[in-house]
């Protein structure tokens, strides 16, 4: 009876470690897959960085080109956008002294 029962542990731990094997190579194979899923992640962001620096650089020669092609009409938008910014910021700190 000693031996069935060494026969049956022998059974019982070659199943653990058939089990563990399996998880071994299903935790590798998630490794794998992570790893991958980084990798895609960290080039899709270059790519979309390298997108908006393109889309920046253009907006800022087609800034310049219109400043050269009418610079009255450019100085004047700036004196607008000022104004109007420093209306804005004079009128909500007078509001939150009022508070």
């Amino acid at each position: 009876m000693a031996e069935n029962d060494e026969s049956s542990l022998l059974k019982k731990a070659k199943q653990v470690g058939d089990q563990v094997a399996q998880a071994a190579g299903e935790v590798s194979r998630l490794k794998d897959v992570a790893s991958h899923a980084v990798e895609d992640a960290v080039t899709e962001a270059k790519r979309l960085a390298k997108r908006g620096r393109y889309a920046a650089e253009d907006l800022v020669e087609d800034a310049a080109h219109r400043i050269k092609r009418d610079p009255l009409r450019s100085v004047a938008l700036g004196l607008a956008i000022g104004l109007c910014v420093g209306m804005l910021t004079g009128w909500m700190v007078a509001r939150s002294t009022k508070e």
